[in-house]
């Protein structure tokens, strides 16, 4: 059987609540989008578990001025307990004075996801930038 609705629902608030946390520099926020043992490939850059992941969302939060990752095209296969995710990232941020909005990157995501106690989270996020 595929996903439910509420299921994909799900998902796709996962995907947004990680957007905004990781722009935020929530980290406990961020972190807790993944599996105890999660692991972010972003572009190469690995990190893996829990408290690894907060470091890395509270870093790179104030790494950039005003990020905003936008996710797109969302596909999502997979049953009751496990899913795939497949959707494309613009990140953008403020650069210059006057600020103005300036892609930083394109790529797009390809994620393994798990559902632990009712509640859906990343197992590997692998990020990989276009070009």
């Amino acid at each position: 059987m595929g996903l439910t609705v509420e299921d994909q629902l799900a998902i796709q608030g996962l995907s947004a609540r990680y957007n905004f946390a990781i722009d935020t520099g929530d980290g406990d926020a961020f972190a807790a989008a993944f599996v105890e043992n999660g692991v972010l490939d972003a572009a190469g850059q690995v990190t893996e578990g829990r408290s690894a992941l907060a470091d890395y969302a509270r870093s790179f939060a104030t790494s950039v001025r005003a990020p905003r990752h936008v996710v797109s095209n969302l596909v999502l296969d997979g049953d009751g307990n496990s899913a795939t995710l497949k959707a494309y990232l613009q990140l953008s941020i403020l650069s210059g004075e006057p600020p103005q909005s300036t892609v930083l990157a394109i790529g797009g995501y390809d994620d393994t996801l798990s559902k632990e106690d009712g509640t859906w989270r990343f197992v590997r996020r692998v990020f990989t930038m276009d070009g």
